[in-house]
């Protein structure tokens, strides 16, 4: 089943955006605009000096490190998945090789 086109306002940082969003897309993009928003409010909180196109750059960063570290973490985990498989298959090749009996 598709999903129809719809028009999705978000505010971040103080200024409204309009997005045109699958439907049932709506949910995630207004909570990634107010994650964003959180992001650059607690920036402006800390430095209110600092312009606000820095506080959305640095804001972006920061989510672009969280990504980072969550693809790093999922490449350790599947590195592990592997080995252990790995070790699992070398076990059943003995096992198979030399039944008891």
């Amino acid at each position: 089943m598709s999903s129809s086109t719809v028009m999705v306002e978000v505010h971040i940082a103080g200024r409204s955006y309009r997005f045109a969003s699958p439907s049932d897309q709506v949910n995630r993009l207004t909570s990634l605009a107010a994650r964003v928003d959180a992001l650059v409010n607690e920036m402006k909180q800390a430095d209110p000096q600092t312009d606000r196109d820095r506080h959305l750059i640095l804001a972006c960063l920061t989510l672009a490190s969280d990504v980072a570290e969550a693809q790093q973490r999922l490449d350790e985990q599947a590195s592990a998945v592997t080995i252990f498989n790995r070790g699992l298959a070398e076990r059943l090749e003995t096992i198979l090789a030399h039944p008891k009996g």
